[in-house]
């Protein structure tokens, strides 16, 4: 963006440099002057802050998507301002009030405003995003061939066209291999430019491109793994199947809410709201290409193929079609099927013969991610045990079965295992307590970047309400207090904080001495109902499932967690709270990112490929909202168990 003109020679320089002047027919826009960087949004008159700040590279935090309910998109308003929208004062403290904290989602531009964030600070801020996992032993097939030849020369004596003495070359199971218009038009200079020598790149005995590039040593694929929140990417060599390099970075869409419903109420409320997200999504997988390549010392030129994954929704955002009827009942989607088209279409920056395959989907909330998921597992390739799979998330997927019989489900579980709609709550990033332990009479805990921590991610909210219910101080209803007979643990009891405004308890985790802010950080009674609600849609769905096969978790011979709360939760904590039912620990295990060790194994083996289909088709989804034992189940499952893991 241009910087604004500067004032005019001889008038008194102002604290805040003034917007440039606008002529009468742009009055219908407004300057916003971000500090400290000084940067300049033109924004449209009646649009907030939030609103205006959405397609500029600045990214505040926020969990409901605009809606004034979270309170965590915080700025300072530098410029005079009314007074504070009913919100702002529910939401935010007296003193936060009283040094200008506004909250941008509230704040409507009528005039020029210079605002302050702390978003633009110089520090490197750490993102703790799970990108790993075991690849299965499988038979390497990829999707897509490259053979390397020498063609001869063509001569007197040999005049057939280039094309011909290619599929010569490649023998007699290529006489039918057709040929792109692009590698057709670019054929004679490659071929003469490198002495005939290259690599032929085939694609269903169809030749994509005619390759020479020594310094890659292969061609490559890539894989997405489209999370709500995050976003993976890994490129593959091919010839070798090897993982070359991980990149990752949070969704950009996140902006527009931190759940899939309030973005597709984006698309719904604005004419160009899908051309948005598809735009966001592109974007920030094109910056996953660039530190890819980047890191592997390769072009974009070199990746002829991507396998994406994602929940339905978000697997609908790439293709740029519209998800509204996913969020209304009966929630059908417009596609379920896998879909190949050229990566060039969608916006990728990879090679411009490059084909994109969708992983195919079962319904509207269950998506490619979790077809990749029990891909990961071989659930169905298990001839008798039973497999049980969750994947923790907003929508809460879990499947359950083996080769004869898989069935599904999604859960709404809401935000709150991702740290979100918690009081103090965060995504996993430094300044995250991930972990706590409590030892010789002390509250102990981990926090992601080893700084000083500034709020909970899931897995830490998860470890802290085990621990209180293990030592008492959350009863089987979750309320929050003081044991009854007292005096079992002076430490744990030294932290419960009586709150006059909501007439309970909150319990200190880190006091403003030990905080990264220097306020307090607490665990209110409003975050445990959060993880009631939470756990208790996921228990309920697994019930269920469990109901529909006839079996008991006795039955059950291994439970695979995916995802990033999959990785990094306690077992102990999670059966403790009832998120995963009571097991023996020595069937739990963590499959990583299971989305992406699925699109992985689609991107090495045609196999697996077709057999992501097969599962596709055969697998049952239970739609959980109308289920009639699914009510009962979920207010049962509300309270937490009297039960002692440790």
């Amino acid at each position: 963006m241009k910087k604004p003109k500067k004032n005019k020679k001889g008038k008194k320089k102002r604290q805040y440099r003034t917007p440039p002047s606008v002529r009468k027919k742009e009055k219908k826009f407004v300057w916003l002057n971000v500090l400290p960087d000084n940067i300049w949004v033109k924004a449209k008159r009646g649009e907030t802050v939030l609103e205006a700040l959405r397609d500029t590279d600045l990214d505040l935090e926020g969990d409901c998507g605009g809606l004034g309910k979270c309170g965590k998109c915080k700025i300072r308003v530098i410029t005079s301002i009314g007074a504070p929208s009913p919100e702002e004062s529910e939401l935010l403290k007296k003193e936060e009030l009283e040094a200008g904290v506004r909250l941008a989602c509230r704040i409507v531009l009528k005039k020029n405003l210079v605002i302050h964030t702390e978003l633009e600070d110089r520090e490197v801020e750490f993102f703790q995003i799970l990108k790993h996992g075991d690849l299965p032993e499988m038979r390497r097939d990829p999707l897509l061939e490259s053979v390397s030849l020498t063609l001869p020369s063509p001569s007197l004596e040999n005049p057939s066209s280039d094309f011909q003495r290619i599929r010569k070359a490649l023998g007699p199971e290529y006489r039918d291999l057709s040929i792109t218009y692009n590698c057709l038009s670019s054929i004679h200079d490659e071929l003469r430019t490198n002495d005939y020598a290259g690599t032929a790149i085939i694609h269903k005995n169809c030749l994509l491109d005619w390759h020479y590039r020594k310094s890659t040593g292969g061609t490559f694929g890539i894989i997405f793994d489209m999370g709500t929140s995050t976003l993976v990417g890994k490129l593959i060599n091919l010839e070798e199947g090897d993982e070359v390099a991980v990149a990752s970075r949070y969704n950009s869409q996140r902006k527009y809410g931190s759940n899939i419903i309030s973005r597709i109420q984006h698309v719904k409320e604005n004419r160009d709201g899908l051309s948005r997200m598809q735009a966001l999504l592109v974007r920030d997988l094109n910056i996953i290409i660039r530190n890819l390549v980047e890191a592997a010392d390769v072009m974009p030129e070199d990746i002829f193929i991507s396998v994406a994954a994602g929940n339905t929704t978000m697997q609908h955002f790439l293709l740029g079609i519209d998800p509204r009827s996913i969020a209304e009942t009966p929630f059908t989607p417009i596609v379920t099927e896998g879909v190949t088209f050229n990566a060039r279409d969608i916006g990728l920056n990879l090679n411009r013969n490059a084909i994109l395959y969708i992983m195919p989907a079962k319904s509207g909330y269950i998506g490619g991610d979790l077809i990749g998921f029990i891909l990961a597992s071989k659930a169905a390739e298990q001839e008798e045990k039973i497999v049980l799979g969750m994947d923790f998330g907003t929508n809460g997927e879990i499947f359950l079965g083996n080769k004869r019989r898989i069935i599904t489900c999604s859960a709404a579980a809401g935000p709150a295992l991702e740290g979100e709609k918690i009081t103090h709550g965060m995504i996993g990033k430094a300044g995250a307590i991930e972990r706590f332990h409590f030892h010789e009479n002390n509250l102990a805990y981990h926090v992601i970047g080893n700084i000083k921590p500034k709020g909970l991610c899931g897995s830490g909210l998860v470890d802290i309400v085990a621990i209180l219910l293990h030592h008492g101080f959350i009863d089987t209803e979750g309320l929050l207090g003081p044991i009854s007979e007292g005096g079992m643990n002076d430490f744990m009891e030294s932290r419960l904080i009586s709150n006059p405004e909501s007439g309970v308890y909150d319990f200190l985790i880190a006091s403003p001495d030990e905080s990264f802010t220097g306020e307090p950080i607490y665990l209110q009674q409003t975050d445990i109902r959060e993880l009631q609600l939470a756990k208790s849609a996921i228990a309920a769905g697994t019930n269920i499932l469990l109901r529909t096969m006839g079996l008991e978790m006795t039955d059950v011979d291994t439970i695979y967690l995916a995802g990033a709360l999959g990785n990094y939760v306690h077992p102990y904590s999670a059966m403790r709270i009832g998120l995963i039912p009571i097991s023996d620990p020595e069937k739990i295990s963590s499959l990583g990112n299971a989305a992406s060790i699925g699109a992985n194994m689609v991107l090495l083996s045609k196999y697996y490929w077709e057999r992501a289909t097969e599962i596709t088709d055969s697998i049952e989804n239970v739609e959980l909202s109308n289920h009639p034992d699914f009510f009962d189940l979920f207010i049962s499952e509300m309270d937490f168990h009297d039960l002692n893991l440790w």
